[in-house]
This record gives structure tokens, sequence and C-alpha cells, in this order.
């Protein structure tokens, strides 16, 4: 079995396991939402609480693997790092999931110092993952008109803008020191690197229509 998948049924296992021993000390309404400024602001009974982002994580995993099997790339490489992109998406859940948990035990982490760290290794995951997606396909990737019309304008683009991310990931941990800004840092430079990316494209396109 390839170490994506087994790394995503370890996810699932954890996502699971976390919620059957967090039930019996959790007390009768735990928090479900957080808002802008890291306080919970929505509330349900234990076990339709605990159960949720399980159920979401199970969920995503479940529609996010027919997709790649059905619309994924024919090429190894760029199913494996499609792969590796379900596992960190449900690796941010299964983290989401562990906030929410150490809250319900007591032991609060400051969503100030959490958040920005959780999404610029998200971030930071997908600059190391976008390079190795070599293929056009239909489900992963920067797909913009000019990607899709060009094989080399599509490795081209996810080769360079995989530097965008890295810097989105930096920029995203200033939010540590901003915490009643949190919601701007990780939403900012995120759209900041997908108008990079779409740039881009459009920048590799041009120059290689103007190639003699």
């Amino acid at each position: 079995m390839e170490a994506h998948r087994i790394a995503t049924l370890i996810i699932i296992a954890a996502s699971l396991l976390i919620a059957v021993l967090i039930y019996p000390a959790a007390p009768e309404q735990i928090p479900t939402h957080w808002n802008i400024g890291g306080e919970p602001d929505a509330w349900s009974d234990a076990a339709f609480g605990l159960a949720i982002i399980p159920a979401i994580l199970l969920a995503t995993a479940l529609i996010l693997g027919a997709l790649l099997r059905h619309l994924g790339s024919g090429d190894t490489k760029t199913r494996r790092a499609t792969g590796w992109f379900i596992a960190l998406v449900l690796a941010l859940l299964l983290a989401i999931q562990i906030f929410q948990s150490l809250t319900i035990l007591g032991y609060p982490v400051d969503p100030a110092f959490f958040f920005p760290i959780l999404f610029a290794l998200f971030s930071l995951g997908i600059s190391i993952i976008l390079p190795r997606i070599m293929k056009r396909n239909k489900m992963m990737g920067i797909r913009t008109p000019w990607t899709m019309k060009s094989d080399e304008v599509w490795v081209r683009t996810h080769q360079r803008s995989a530097n965008i991310f890295r810097i989105a990931a930096g920029l995203t941990l200033f939010g540590v020191f901003y915490p009643d800004h949190i919601f701007l840092f990780i939403l900012v430079p995120a759209i900041i690197a997908l108008l990079w990316c779409v740039l881009v494209s459009y920048i590799e396109y041009k120059n290689l229509r103007e190639m003699p």
C-alpha cells in the first residue's frame, strides 16, 4: 500500500480514537465553533459535537478519494502528490479536532498561537506538493485557462508557484503577533498566493507563445 494511503488511514483512525477517548470526560455541552477572536461561539451536546469533525474528515476522505480514482491523472507521481494533498487536508482537520479536544479537557491552547502555525504548516505542505503535480488532470493542481492548454505551462507554473506558498506560510506566522487579526493573516496570504499562481500561469503561457 502506498505511503499516502497509509497516512490517510492513520489520520482517520486517530480521529475516531480521539472522539471515543474524549467522550467519557466531556461535559454535556462542548464548543464546536470559534469566532475570529478565537472564542467559542457555538456549542453542542457532547455526542454530536465530538462526532462532527470525524464525520467531516471521513466524508472528505471518501469524496476526495473517489474523485482521485475517477478524475485524477494517470501519471503515478501526480496521483501520489494528489494523495498526499488529501492526507494534508485530513491532517488539518485532525489538528482542529485536537484543538477542540484540549479545550474540552480543560487544557485550552491559545488560538492566536495555534491557528497561524497550523495554516502556515498547511501552506508549507502545499508548497512541497505542487511541484510534484506533473501532469494536467481534472481534479488537482493550478487549473487555469493557460495551464490547461499546455503541459509545459502546467509544469512551469507548478514549479514556480511553490515559492509563493512558502512566502504565504511565513506571512501567516506573523498572525501569532497580531491576535486581533488572525483571520486576515490566514486568509490574505492564501488569496495572494492563489492570485500569484494565476498570474504566473498567464506569464508562462505568454512567454511560451512568444518563443520563436
